[in-house]
């Protein structure tokens, strides 16, 4: 079994916590995985350990997740400010070459505008069940059935959504993520995580300073013509690789998708749910490996 080391990275200031496991030489393709909400880079450890051991791979937690610390202020956690300091992350570790970027979750909804905006950093993307940014958006405008699924967004960006979640022992984590989770050292990590000083109003902060908040239950026909569609486009190459059984969102979302990143690729797990990373992680390794290897 390949050796996956902790380490930390002083980025802007602020102590980065990643996962590493080296490949074979300098000349290693390097694969850089960004976790979702609510996990941490060890949500990956059971796909890294799939990957080709010809790749080297980075997996960070998030800033402001689990030991990576948490930003001065809450306007550090905006999508614009991610992106600087995700890429200045990457860059301090790809040697002056461009990395291979997979992004799930919230770590995909920073690896879509950091592609589109940082192309030079990147060979190629892979998103794991995650929305662009333009088309989960028009869903919102369009799809009633995207609004329902998003509408816990609202218990997460309340005032009291930090109390609530610790007074419910983290609940709705809990159902997000599965009890069989809570079973597995993966899960001891987690709740950890989630108990550090910190840590939660952190990761709050993501959907606080998202760009586009979720309208409510019915909202009136002004309200949807407020909603702005950002025109984020992304020319590195791009695989798509989406469970279709996803509870946070709805397959709409890939709709016109090639209009914003033309050189797309998608395929679908017809068993996996949002946390396809996790239940499906051969079946990803094969399709990233190939993805890196296949099309070079």
């Amino acid at each position: 079994m390949c050796v996956i080391e902790s380490r930390c990275i002083d980025v802007q200031g602020r102590e980065l916590h990643y996962l590493e496991r080296q490949g074979y030489d300098s000349d290693s393709p390097l694969i850089v995985l960004f976790h979702g909400f609510p996990e941490n880079a060890h949500a990956w450890e059971t796909l890294i350990q799939k990957l080709p051991e010809s790749f080297r791979v980075v997996a960070p937690d998030l800033p402001g997740y689990h030991l990576s610390a948490p930003l001065l202020s809450p306007n550090d956690y905006q999508v614009p400010n991610l992106i600087a300091r995700m890429g200045a992350f990457i860059s301090a570790l790809a040697n002056n070459k461009p990395v291979i970027l997979v992004g799930h979750d919230w770590g995909g909804a920073i690896a879509w505008p950091l592609a589109a905006f940082m192309p030079q950093l990147f060979s190629k993307l892979v998103i794991l069940n995650a929305a662009h940014p333009s088309t989960f958006t028009r869903a919102l405008i369009t799809s009633a059935k995207q609004r329902e699924k998003s509408q816990y967004i609202h218990t997460l960006t309340a005032s009291n959504g930090e109390s609530v979640l610790r007074a419910s022992d983290f609940g709705l984590f809990r159902n997000m993520l599965g009890s069989k989770v809570f079973d597995t050292p993966y899960g001891e990590k987690l709740l950890q995580g989630w108990e550090m000083p910190n840590r939660l109003d952190a990761m709050l902060n993501y959907y606080r300073q998202m760009p586009q908040q979720v309208p409510l239950h019915n909202p009136t026909d002004e309200q949807l013509a407020n909603i702005k569609v950002p025109n984020i486009r992304i020319d590195v190459p791009t695989l798509v690789l989406w469970g279709r059984q996803d509870d946070a969102f709805d397959e709409c979302i890939l709709d016109g998708l090639e209009n914003y990143v033309p050189r797309l690729e998608v395929q679908y797990h017809d068993e996996a749910t949002h946390w396809i990373h996790r239940e499906q992680p051969m079946w990803v390794a094969e399709k990233v490996a190939h993805f890196i290897l296949g099309c070079r």
